[in-house]
């Protein structure tokens, strides 16, 4: 009687470890809570698209061209988020004014407007750079928007202040607050200018 006690009770035991096993992959067990944007609120995208390119055009010509790493679209929330975007601005002419760079992106396609975050970057044609951690592109003004710190290198010369509204060649650029310019000294070092 005692050899067939022992198999059922190892028998149950693993059935309990298979189900408890099963649980824990099933709810993500051990994965620090981060599910990152294609599980987010619980939303599962409707699309996932490696190397994703699109490009917006206005009586025929391109006005800008996003490309990324990876793209999760969600039809029903109206936004593709990507990952690792770059944003190419181009003139009535079809010539590059600028490019931006970012870690995270969001695109809403009703509005073609644009959030990036993370490392952004923007580099206009004559190497004017602005940095920034959170930006907008509002696509019915034709502007790039932040209201965070920002830093401006031109021709060697830089500004800094918190805000800033811009033509996405960086032309037209307006910094909103707390700016500080910050020159070339003759032996290359920069001066805050007074």
């Amino acid at each position: 009687m005692a050899g067939f006690v022992a198999p059922r009770i190892l028998m149950r035991f693993a059935v309990l470890a298979l189900v408890l096993g099963v649980a824990c992959v099933l709810s993500s067990c051990g994965d620090g809570g981060e599910t990152g944007p294609a599980a987010e609120g619980g939303v599962v995208p409707d699309q996932e698209i490696s190397s994703f390119t699109l490009t917006q055009t206005n009586d025929g010509r391109s006005v800008w061209s996003l490309t990324a790493e990876l793209a999760l679209v969600f039809e029903e929330a109206d936004r593709i988020e990507t990952t690792h975007p770059r944003v190419e601005f181009f003139s009535d002419e079809g010539e590059s004014r600028s490019v931006l760079t970012a870690r995270n992106g969001l695109l809403r396609r009703r509005t073609n407007d644009m959030e990036v975050s993370g490392s952004v970057v923007v580099t206009s044609n004559d190497g004017t750079v602005m940095q920034t951690e959170h930006l907008t592109w509002d696509e019915r003004r034709g502007k790039i928007l932040t209201e965070m710190p920002v830093r401006v290198n031109r021709d060697g010369d830089v500004m800094t202040g918190t805000g800033a509204e811009a033509d996405p060649d960086l032309g037209n650029l307006r910094i909103l607050a707390d700016f500080r310019a910050y020159v070339r000294s003759a032996d290359g070092e920069l001066v805050e200018e007074e």
